[in-house]
């Protein structure tokens, strides 16, 4: 029994001493660890606080008052003054208001006086397409050229592939611009696009749009869906803009209503516009 008990007490003094033993060896291990990352710690804040003195050396040092900035070269023998010194004036690029009028032919014969100021001011309008108002944009410009002249079956050399690109693209014309109507009536009255968007733009656009769409409603040759589209807007803009179209009203666009209901078979598209805009412009 006696034995028993020295040898228990022998266990339990072992796992005292390895208990000891492992903590403190454990200890000593977390202390160097912890010494490791004071010292890396210490070694970093060094760095930071030397990194802003070098950088300062290699940044150059401004000019003293009328000095001349420096010069830098290039393989191509030019020499340029730093850019870093340099402050150019540049001004905004405006956009020109250049464009390209329709070249309206007044119809031969004409013996009223009425009528023929009626298409003289057919005329005015088309050489003065910004006498009301607008913004010349350089984005609608790059858009006519790549739009105009328009292509045969959506394919040429203006870029637009496909009927749903030509729509986006007449899309992002800026109705702001009047140069834009041109396009748009363009577009609507020779059949290569439909719907309500370019009636709504060239509606919206008024007066500058007049002129483009006149010579359609007047075309016998073009199919009489296409002269409606015309007369379809020419009516709506006439309703909005009648004092400021003078006598296109009375001695233009009143005229082809009535001889549309006058035909013994009238088309349907345009007897349809004659009927509704008539009694609305009379």
């Amino acid at each position: 029994m006696r034995n028993k008990m020295r040898w228990g007490l022998a266990a339990l003094i072992f796992l005292l001493i390895g208990a000891t033993l492992f903590v403190s060896l454990k200890n000593r291990s977390e202390n160097r660890q912890v010494e490791t990352d004071l010292k890396e710690a210490k070694e970093l804040r060094q760095q930071n606080k030397e990194q802003p003195k070098e950088i300062a050396k290699e940044q150059p040092k401004e000019n003293a008052p009328g000095t001349p900035p420096p010069v830098h070269g290039h393989a191509d023998d030019t020499v340029h003054e730093d850019e870093q010194h340099i402050v150019k004036d540049t001004e905004p690029q405006i956009a020109s208001k250049d464009y390209e009028p329709i070249q309206v032919e007044i119809p031969e014969g004409i013996t009223d006086p009425e009528v023929l100021a009626a298409w003289e001011r057919v005329q005015y309008i088309a050489n003065n397409i910004w006498e009301w108002g607008g913004v010349p944009s350089a984005e609608t410009e790059a858009l006519i050229n790549q739009l105009m002249p328009p292509p045969n079956g959506f394919s040429g050399p203006t870029g637009h592939s496909d009927a749903e690109e030509t729509i986006d693209l007449l899309g992002s014309l800026d109705r702001n611009d009047p140069r834009s109507a041109a396009v748009m009536a363009t577009y609507l009255c020779e059949g290569l696009v439909g719907g309500l968007g370019p009636k709504m733009g060239l509606v919206e656009m008024g007066v500058p749009a007049v002129p483009y769409l006149i010579p359609y409603m007047l075309d016998m040759e073009l199919m009489p869906v296409l002269r409606s589209r015309a007369l379809e807007v020419l009516c709506r803009i006439a309703e909005k803009h009648r004092e400021e179209l003078g006598g296109i009203v009375e001695h233009i666009l009143i005229p082809r209503l009535e001889a549309i209901l006058s035909e013994e078979k009238p088309d349907y598209f345009e007897e349809k516009d004659a009927k509704e805009y008539l009694p609305r412009l009379k």
